[in-house]
């Protein structure tokens, strides 16, 4: 699994040995931070975390060009264009992208075209159907296969729900979600406003465990891993489900789903506002009959998410193998 490109012999010296002389140059003060899940956090931690639980045979990100596979998943666009390079000049025979790379084929120089990909994760069906739309030619290539959650952080503490209730704002107008407070609170309940983007991991684990229920805006999700997190701390969420005229990075598109994996057990969809109320009075009066978290257990921690996404790697890489010619 690469996710930071493989430095050559040079660099990886010289970088060895300013991280030898610092304590002596800058004596008490640290190194910088760096991320031990380079490229899309959420994606990159559950793939290797989960691979790890599974024990699977793998390495993540070496540090030499020696102990890299035969078979590299690279979900961070530098590591893929590296990647890709490599397998042109046949240091690597199988070459697997996604879902983070790109969301439009074109964004990031073409990165999806890249002839040396052999297959690009996706991670709902709803993107294979997306790219049949937009670029066909790449519609084969797409295996759909989640990210998980860590269901030991996102655990709920078992205190308690009082009546409170997270509106999780990522995109729609600012009135629409003022209007969706204004229904909850007609229910004596608490409201939590969490805009997309400015809170931390560690905020939203807190106000989920404090809330009762989430009530979701975002005019389209590929997975919805902030759903999952939520459903792990068995929260049930109400998700505003347009289906309609999206937008990412300034290009306009129709978006399919809010949330790909919405059941019965982790929550109920609306579309307009009239709508909430009598979803949100139904959910409540049901809270006991949502089992979240069970379904979360079933479905989609990091295990069960990194073991299809080996089985995927393996079949496919082997199937090429043995139909290539001898």
């Amino acid at each position: 699994m690469l996710t930071t490109p493989i430095a050559p012999a040079v660099r990886r010296v010289y970088k060895a040995t300013r991280r030898a002389v610092r304590p002596l140059v800058k004596p008490g003060v640290p190194l910088p931070s760096v991320s031990p899940y380079p490229g899309h956090y959420a994606v990159v931690r559950s793939v290797v975390e989960g691979l790890r639980e599974i024990g699977a045979d793998f390495n993540h990100d070496p540090r030499s060009f020696g102990r890299l596979a035969r078979v590299v998943y690279a979900p961070a666009n530098e590591a893929l264009r590296q990647a890709a390079r490599l397998k042109r000049e046949r240091r690597i025979d199988y070459l697997v992208a996604g879902p983070s790379n790109a969301f439009f084929p074109e964004e990031a120089d073409n990165i999806l075209w890249l002839p040396e990909i052999d297959i690009i994760i996706e991670p709902s069906e709803w993107m294979r159907e997306f790219f049949s739309e937009i670029a066909a030619p790449l519609a084969p290539k797409i295996r759909i296969c989640t990210a998980g959650v860590d269901t030991n952080h996102w655990k709920p503490s078992g205190e308690g729900q009082p009546a409170q209730a997270i509106v999780y704002w990522k995109n729609g107008d600012e009135s629409l979600c003022e209007d969706v407070e204004k229904v909850v609170r007609g229910f004596g309940m608490d409201v939590v406003r969490l805009r997309y983007g400015h809170y931390s991991r560690e905020d939203y684990r807190k106000e989920l465990d404090r809330s009762s229920i989430a009530i979701f805006l975002s005019s389209f999700e590929t997975q919805g891993i902030a759903l999952a997190e939520a459903w792990a701390m068995n929260v049930p969420t109400l998700v505003w489900n347009p289906r309609g005229e999206a937008s990412w990075r300034g290009r306009s598109f129709i978006a399919r789903s809010s949330a790909p994996y919405l059941t019965a057990a982790t929550g109920m969809e609306w579309v307009t506002i009239d709508q909430l109320e009598p979803t949100l009075r139904d959910a409540l009066a049901k809270r006991t009959a949502f089992s979240p978290r069970e379904w979360v257990l079933a479905n989609m921690t990091d295990a069960i998410c990194s073991a299809r996404l080996l089985e995927i790697i393996e079949t496919e890489s082997r199937s090429r193998r043995q139909n290539q010619p001898r």
